[in-house]
């Protein structure tokens, strides 16, 4: 009889713990790891660019700038990271998929929320 229950609630405690750890593994691509491991060497780790990389690159945007964040949406990003920009930023298609491309979006939307405009 015990044997019994044991196996009872075996078999019922299954599929909840299967259920529990699906989103984990169904989940989208984290927006976090990707945008570190690709772009904080020039845009910094939350958006602002290391003095280094502004002297190579005059023209890197500052990511938490709330003007534009203001302007940019998850599609401008995107296609930002699909295409590149100018001869200094090239593009991400052959790097990201267009899933752990969008994720990297909505990291980067963050930024120009207050909890993300902390500093680098």
């Amino acid at each position: 009889m015990r044997v019994w229950t044991v196996v009872a609630a075996a078999l019922i405690a299954l599929p909840i713990a299967a259920t529990a750890q699906q989103p984990a593994a169904a989940g989208e691509p984290d927006g976090a790891a990707l945008y570190r491991q690709n772009c904080r060497s020039c845009h910094g780790a939350r958006g602002v660019a290391p003095a280094r990389m502004l002297t190579i690159y005059p023209t890197l945007k500052t990511l938490a700038d709330s003007t534009l964040q203001a302007h940019m949406t998850v599609d401008t990003i995107v296609a930002v990271l699909r295409h590149g920009r100018g001869k200094d930023m090239k593009p991400f298609a052959d790097r990201l998929s267009p899933a752990e491309m969008t994720a990297v979006a909505k990291f980067v939307k963050t930024f120009g929320s207050p909890a993300g405009s902390t500093g680098p």
